[in-house]
């Protein structure tokens, strides 16, 4: 699986099941990953791209992070998001890199990051822009998804 690192932004492929006591680091700034808990249905968000967007997105409850690694509100929120993709199996969670994406990003107009947006079978249902606490999340989630 695919965790992107809390402090630093790095995606890392960590082994989908660790040995009793063992512990994922980043690569890159060597902070410790988030390994436990359901986003990608195991806990974690969903790394997106460019290429497979339109049909990840295409079915079911979705938040997207549209973030960057060099922004420090998108590092601010992203344990919120960590925690909410444990916490929920009802909506999947994703995170856009729009440096790496920027078809998608154009797309969708992330001019301001972090940019969260909601989407139910594909369709756009609302947005919120900017590191907000995790309770905001969790009404717009009920507002734009219902959950």
């Amino acid at each position: 699986m695919i965790i992107n690192c809390p402090s630093c932004g790095q995606p890392n492929r960590v082994p989908e099941q660790l040995g009793s006591g063992a512990k994922a680091v980043c690569g890159k700034c060597k902070a410790e990953l988030p390994v436990t808990g359901a986003g990608d249905g195991d806990g974690h968000p969903v790394t997106l791209d460019d290429s497979g967007f339109a049909q990840q997105i295409g079915s079911g409850k979705w938040l997207v992070d549209f973030w960057a690694p060099w922004c420090g509100p998108c590092r601010m929120i992203a344990p919120a998001l960590d925690e909410l993709a444990s916490q929920r199996s009802d909506i999947r969670i994703g995170k856009l890199n729009v440096d790496h994406n920027q078809r998608t990003a154009v797309q969708y107009r992330a001019m301001s990051i972090p940019l969260l947006v909601f989407f139910e079978d594909g369709v756009e249902k609302g947005r919120v822009v900017g590191a907000v606490p995790k309770g905001h999340i969790e009404a717009a989630i009920k507002q734009y998804l219902g959950g």
